[in-house]
């Protein structure tokens, strides 16, 4: 079945620059390489219309019940106006298009995945509530973070002009065609209602629209994007075991409350269902064991031991069972690396409680910044996060299954005094004029019971995939001289106080990120991520490049 097209065509023109871009001319005849003529191969094999459009830089091939759209020099196209991924692109040659066989295949395979799909429709009253869930999400987002001139700085993406697309594709009240490649696959993420009454058709029109066109694009930039099912399952059950097991201290677990509140809030619980906890369970029991998470290696007998964490999802107690021991084995070497390249984050404290804490001899500190605006989820939060720290020193997780910290000096002050204060030179004017508060606050980090301790030489290894808690390690070495950070540029940090809010009619979970993050000199970390001690060598990777720097 044909899928709505008006507001993926008009997204991708908005997203050109926000994409990396390609080589559009080739440099040569592609035919030499094996690239495919697109006029000639849809027109002649497949009996397609294909025009070009030269306002807009568009291929349209019409294939009667079928359409693809090119945009050459960009890494995507359409398929019956599903996004596709190209690995080659669409070149130009004097005058004519080329593709490759890989993508043309692709583009073939997204076309024929289409027989079967689920088709949202909207009534009037359901487009009404669609429209005010989303007109209250945007304007969250607006009020409570500076997310919006991130994403105009950092990746071209002006969020008015791509909010207002959504809302225009909503107001014709346009199907979406929601293709099925595994039907309890999709049940397992997207909690379709069955209702035939308005509240049912709007939760599932705008959810489809949000989970999978609205936030692909803009997930990256500060979690926005809705909870999944499984996802909000696995919050609920962790945030409520954890509750459990630190008891009713609505002082010290202001911050948890909050998540608390959101997650069981009657919108948020119709929408998503009921969820049974299981209290005699751990917090930690909600993250899977993942087999393959670590690996270890010597690399030098006696001298260079290597340490690679794949992910912070993975539960740490069953990780622990093969880092503690090699930790142990290697407390003696010279040099330690630990890579957290393609990291892309997971629980906070990891690497804190499970690695670092196993490694020093003494305490070490860690000054941590969060900026916010003054709308009032950032408040709110402001507010949480502080009652929290000066009740418990940290965070919720002080005193239960984290405990190796003790709060040094938070304070909240107005945003001016602290750019002075911090002497932030490159701070962004447009990010002053939105942001209102900064809290400051210190933490000390002891050793723990069972340290192995370490006196050689740490190296922490990232790339630019490394994001959300591996960033907070990131900044934890460089802000402490824990380990020397050896790569590329990390992603901007996520792991941040967030909100999540439940939209009024819905009952969609929305995450924002509601903590805005600079480093030394005031740059965006969401744009410019955290640079490292020492950048990868020429031609060398962060492995060889640590390894050059010992064999100096």
């Amino acid at each position: 079945m044909k899928k709505t097209k008006s507001i993926i065509t008009a997204l991708i023109l908005v997203l050109a620059m926000a994409i990396s871009p390609m080589p559009l001319f080739a440099q040569s005849n592609p035919e030499d390489m094996g690239h495919i003529p697109v006029r000639e191969f849809f027109e002649e094999t497949v009996g397609a219309a294909v025009t070009w459009d030269g306002g807009q830089w568009l291929i349209h091939i019409d294939m009667g019940d079928s359409e693809i759209v090119l945009m050459p020099g960009q890494e995507v196209a359409l398929a019956n106006g599903v996004p596709v991924a190209l690995q080659d692109g669409v070149s130009l040659w004097q005058g004519r298009s080329f593709i490759t066989e890989a993508d043309l295949m692709a583009l073939q395979a997204a076309i024929m995945g289409e027989q079967d799909a689920i088709i949202f429709h909207l009534t009037e009253e359901a487009r009404d509530l669609v429209l005010q869930d989303f007109d209250y999400m945007v304007n969250f987002i607006l009020e409570n973070s500076v997310w919006d001139n991130i994403l105009y700085r950092g990746h071209q993406l002006d969020f008015h002009t791509y909010t207002a697309l959504f809302r225009d594709f909503i107001l014709s009240m346009e199907p979406i065609a929601l293709n099925i490649t595994d039907m309890d696959a999709l049940l397992v993420h997207f909690p379709i209602k069955d209702g035939d009454d308005a509240r049912s058709i709007a939760a599932n029109y705008l959810f489809a629209l949000l989970l999978f066109e609205f936030a692909p694009p803009i997930g990256g930039i500060g979690h926005l994007e809705p909870r999944d099912l499984s996802l909000y399952q696995s919050l609920l059950a962790a945030n409520i075991q954890l509750y459990h097991e630190l008891g009713d201290d609505s002082e010290g677990n202001a911050s948890l409350r909050l998540f608390l509140d959101s997650l069981t809030h009657p919108n948020a619980v119709w929408f998503y269902g009921e969820v049974e906890v299981d209290l005699g369970t751990g917090m930690l029991d909600s993250f899977p064991n993942i087999p393959s998470n670590i690996v270890t290696e010597v690399l030098i007998p006696g001298e260079v031991a290597y340490l690679r964490i794949n992910s912070f999802v993975s539960n740490p107690f069953f990780d622990d069972q093969i880092t503690l021991p090699f930790l142990q084995q290697v407390h003696d070497y010279d040099h330690l690396v630990i890579d957290l390249r393609g990291n892309g984050g997971g629980l906070a404290p990891y690497f804190n409680e499970f690695i670092v804490r196993r490694l020093i001899n003494q305490p070490i500190e860690i000054e941590e910044h969060l900026l916010f605006t003054s709308g009032d989820g950032a408040m709110q939060m402001l507010d949480a996060t502080m009652r929290t720290k000066e009740h418990t020193g940290l965070p919720w997780y002080k005193n239960s299954i984290f405990g190796g910290a003790e709060l040094l000096f938070a304070d909240v002050m107005p945003i001016e005094a602290f750019i002075q204060q911090q002497g932030k030179t490159e701070f962004d004017q447009d990010d002053l004029a939105r942001l209102t508060y900064a809290m400051v606050y210190r933490t000390a980090v002891f050793p723990a019971d069972d340290a192995v301790g370490f006196s050689g030489q740490i190296w922490l290894l990232v790339d630019g995939q490394s994001a959300s808690a591996s960033v907070l390690a990131t900044g934890m070495s460089l802000s402490s001289g824990f380990a020397t950070v050896v790569g590329e540029n990390t992603t901007g940090v996520k792991g941040v106080p967030m909100i999540y809010t439940p939209l009024p009619n819905t009952g969609i979970l929305w995450r924002t990120d509601v903590a805005h993050v600079v480093d030394a000199s005031g740059r965006s970390l969401e744009i410019y991520g955290l640079a490292p001690d020492i950048h990868n060598f020429d031609g060398m990777d962060a492995l060889e490049t640590v390894l050059a720097l010992i064999a100096e």
